[in-house]
């Protein structure tokens, strides 16, 4: 009944603060200029208010007098407006400002807004025992600051910082300046590249050691970019020695299958219990949970400064490109370190996940594109990572190796995406045009649609008149509530004399009968001998 009665609540009111269409669609967020004082929450008691200033410097999309940011009314007070602000008002988690005068489509304006961070945990801002770090994916960033938080408006970033002497803060970009004065420093952090809102981050602890290491570009380049890793004592050395060696092994082979490593800079921090992930691919800082220090981990979050950061979701309808991506990818690392006997055993792994958890429901769901996600159901681990990481290696079946790595790495060089958004929809017409293939009936079914393929197989065999061996195979799937799973299917008959013969055959409807003619007799015929279709049951 508590829960009817949120619901009511919150449903009433997003309805009466709704702002209009106009509102959330009539600026392009340029560049924010965030400033931070964060004293109070490094020293003791450590509280979790802070006063803070953001300069926001916008484009009109229409012509408007008004624009609306997100702002949390939980942990955010508004203080005042200035620059091309006339007045504000805050409710219902949305900072109305009405500007000094009508502003035409294109034209620039700039606004600036002090605000007050409560004494509160809001789910995003982590102050506690001398560390603060962000964690705003998927809409934590209008908690600690106000912004227009959708994943499709990427802007640039400064953020300048003021924390005590002792303690060390990193966040998006390169630092550009530190000012000493009185036991405190004043950080400044640039990131020249544009960040979505769910992306921008510090972090900041007097408890951090440091360790950087220098990675080379590629040898079409010149000159190298520092990987930094904030550590806290009392971690495994080992372990976090082990990821240092493997981070440039790591940043050599993606840059040479996908597109060189995007931005200025690559940092890693641990954070503490609080932390609600393993990692957080936040852009240039990935944040970790205590002590993890891990493999595959550490790739995970990386290959997301790729997609994710690099390329972004234009919708949390789209999310399956950044966690299915990173999923696929910490097994193209286990081949490329271990072995293709290792990889598809870290697949297999993520199959039997989602097997184990399937939630049955769809990777793609159309009601992320307009509303705020649930995370627990947006990030389910089952759907979201293990499912459409095994949909890519799937693909890169259907498409071969050859076509598939040419794909992604044309995906990743593509001026449209690089530094921007991408659909669902456009990366299949993407994956469509560069292939040369109609792939419509592979994603319909594996992203579209719900669930997996459930087989029941049998087949006859005789001998006919000529000494021929005559098979029979039918394929029939018997699943309930999603359609019929087109693919490639191998099959592989064995013969009385040991010998093997692996058969392909395009299976595109129920119950579907293959006839095949041996000069000898099988004894043993499997199907999918190399688990290209890594999700399935078979019956």
């Amino acid at each position: 009944m508590k829960f009817l009665i949120a619901l009511v609540a919150l449903i009433s009111g997003l309805i009466l603060n709704a702002p209009s269409r106009a509102d959330i669609q009539s600026i392009d967020v340029l560049h924010y200029d965030l400033s931070l004082n964060l004293l109070n929450n490094l020293t003791p008691p450590y509280k979790k208010s802070y006063d803070g200033s953001v300069t926001i410097n916008a484009k009109a999309l229409a012509e408007t007098n008004e624009i609306s940011l997100n702002a949390h009314n939980y942990s955010l007070l508004i203080d005042g407006v200035s620059g091309s602000s006339k007045s504000f008002s805050h409710s219902g988690n949305k900072l109305s400002i009405v500007l000094d005068r009508n502003y035409a489509e294109g034209e620039e304006f700039s606004v600036t807004v002090n605000f007050r961070h409560k004494d509160v945990f809001d789910t995003a801002f982590y102050c506690n025992d001398g560390l603060v770090y962000t964690d705003s994916e998927s809409a934590g960033a209008r908690r600690w600051f106000p912004c227009k938080d959708v994943p499709n408006d990427k802007a640039t970033v400064k953020i300048t910082a003021v924390v005590p002497a002792d303690v060390q803060f990193c966040a998006n970009g390169l630092m550009t300046d530190s000012i000493s004065s009185s036991g405190a420093i004043k950080y400044v952090y640039e990131s020249k590249h544009v960040v979505a809102t769910y992306l921008i981050a510090f972090v900041a602890s007097k408890k951090y050691l440091l360790a950087v290491e220098e990675w080379e570009f590629p040898s079409a380049d010149k000159g190298a970019m520092q990987v930094r890793y904030y550590y806290q004592r009392g971690e495994t050395m080992f372990n976090l020695k082990n990821v240092m060696l493997k981070t440039n092994r790591m940043l050599d082979y993606f840059s040479e299958i996908y597109s060189k490593y995007p931005f200025e800079k690559l940092g890693f921090a641990t954070t503490d219990r609080h932390f609600p992930w393993g990692g957080m691919e936040n852009q240039t800082i990935i944040t970790l949970c205590p002590d993890c220090w891990i493999e595959d981990l550490i790739c995970h979050e990386l290959i997301h400064q790729w997609f994710g950061d690099m390329i972004t979701p234009e919708t949390w309808a789209d999310i399956w490109l950044n966690e299915g991506f990173a999923t696929y990818n910490e097994a193209l690392w286990i081949e490329k370190a271990y072995g293709k006997q290792k990889h598809q055993e870290a697949v297999q792994y993520e199959a039997v996940k989602y097997l184990n958890s399937n939630a049955g429901w769809a990777i793609y769901n159309p009601e992320w594109k307009t509303e705020e996600p649930n995370d627990a159901q947006v990030f389910d681990p089952g759907i979201t990572y293990s499912k459409a990481g095994c949909i890519l290696y799937m693909l890169r079946h259907v498409l071969g190796d050859e076509v598939f790595f040419d794909v992604l790495k044309k995906y990743s060089n593509d001026e449209k995406f690089r530094y921007g958004n991408v659909s669902t929809e456009e990366f299949v017409s993407f994956v469509e045009e560069v292939s040369g293939k109609d792939l419509g009936w592979f994603f319909e079914q594996w992203i579209y649609g719900p669930n997996h393929p459930v087989y029941q197989l049998n087949y006859t065999k005789d001998k006919s008149d000529e000494g021929k061996w005559k098979v029979q195979y039918v394929i029939i799937q018997t699943q309930k509530n999603s359609g019929y799973f087109k693919m490639p299917v191998e099959i592989e008959v064995t013969f009385t004399d040991g010998s093997t013969k692996l058969l392909t055959e395009f299976n595109d409807y129920n119950m579907q009968t293959f006839d095949f003619v041996f000069d000898k007799e099988p004894a043993k015929i499997k199907f999918d001998p190399r688990n290209m279709i890594i999700l399935k049951e078979v019956r």
